[in-house]
This record gives structure tokens, sequence and C-alpha cells, in this order.
């Protein structure tokens, strides 16, 4: 969030000295605000939603809203009682993936997991994960392989342990782990066969 942290005291500053803010302005941190939700917020979202859903049975809709002065509202959708309402805030709050990853590696076998962070790690465990860790991707403010665990206890949930000590920061978009994987492929000369798979 180090960015929209920065323009947040920028307007601060501004305002401190009767400058005014312009819409172009306040757009640019809209859209720094939008990245650092589908960036951060979601995905993390999504990995803690996941081990408490996964032992229901059947399909339902989650409707989430936030305002500064209420703070977070969530709330199930009952489709079967208001499938108007439901069409309705599904298309707006739901947050879907599209697609998955799809690789393929050298000795043809497939990974292709619907938790697209078993795949990444896959590709980490084929690649070496101290390989990995010498090409210096950052994710989170470390290492993407590290032998450090964030400081921060909710990010630590998308750390999975590759190796004794090393742990693959999974806590990205779909979008982020597939350039991630792009960039290990072509950075190490693996030969893999990257795609998307949508849903």
């Amino acid at each position: 969030m180090n960015k929209l942290d920065k323009a947040y005291e920028a307007f601060d500053i501004l305002q401190s000295i009767d400058i005014p803010i312009s819409s172009e302005q306040k757009a640019l941190v809209a859209g720094l605000e939008k990245e650092y939700l589908n960036e951060e917020v979601l995905p993390l979202f999504e990995q803690e939603l996941q081990q408490y859903v996964q032992k229901i049975h059947n399909s339902f809709s989650l409707e989430v809203s936030y305002t500064r002065e209420g703070g977070l509202d969530i709330s199930l959708v009952d489709r079967l009682k208001n499938k108007a309402t439901t069409a309705s805030s599904t298309l707006h709050t739901k947050r879907q993936r599209k697609y998955i990853i799809r690789v393929l590696f050298p000795d043809n076998h497939v990974s292709c997991s619907p938790h697209v962070w078993e795949t990444l790690v896959d590709v980490v465990r084929f690649a070496g994960p101290e390989n990995v860790q010498k090409l210096n991707i950052n994710i989170m403010g470390l290492n993407l392989v590290s032998r450090e665990l964030h400081e921060n206890e909710r990010y630590r949930v998308g750390q999975k342990e590759v190796e004794p000590g090393l742990y693959v920061c999974t806590y990205s978009s779909t979008e982020t782990k597939l350039e991630q994987i792009k960039l290990i492929n072509r950075r190490l000369n693996l030969g893999l066969e990257i795609a998307k798979q949508m849903l």
C-alpha cells in the first residue's frame, strides 16, 4: 500500500495549505485504491474465507459494502427468496476470477489447480526455491521466496512452506501470479508452457 499511503499523505499536505485537489488527482488515487483492493485485499479475503466455506455444499452469494463511517458490512444474499436482488447485487459486488493458470512442464505433467496459489508453488518447486529466491521478485515487501515470515499476521496466511524454512508468498491476484510464473520461466529457462484456462 506504499503508493496509496504516499498519495493520502500528499492530499493531507495539499489540504493543510489550502491547495485544492483536482478531479484528475482524485481519479488517480481512486485507481490506486482499486489496485490495492484487487492486488492485496481481495486475495487475502478469498484465501481466508475459503477455509470456512469449503464445507458448504450449496452455492451462495455475499454482498460486501464499505464506508469509512460505517465500516465493513458483509451479508448473505438469499438466492431463493430474492432472485432479482441477488442478480443485481452479484453483478456489482461479487469479484469473479475468470480464469486459472495451466502450466505444462517439460516432463508432460500439468499443474492446473482451481487454487491458483498451488500452481505457483508447483512452479517454484520445479524451478528450485533457492533459484527463484535469487531472482529477487518482490511481493508484499518481501522476496517471493523468503526465509522470513511477514511481520503482519494476516499476510503470513499467504506464505506457503516449500522447503523447511523457505516460504513462497502467494498473497497476490491471479494476474500477478501469472506474471510471476512467466518471469520465473523466462529468467530460469524452464521450458514451461503457460496458458490461461477459462472457467
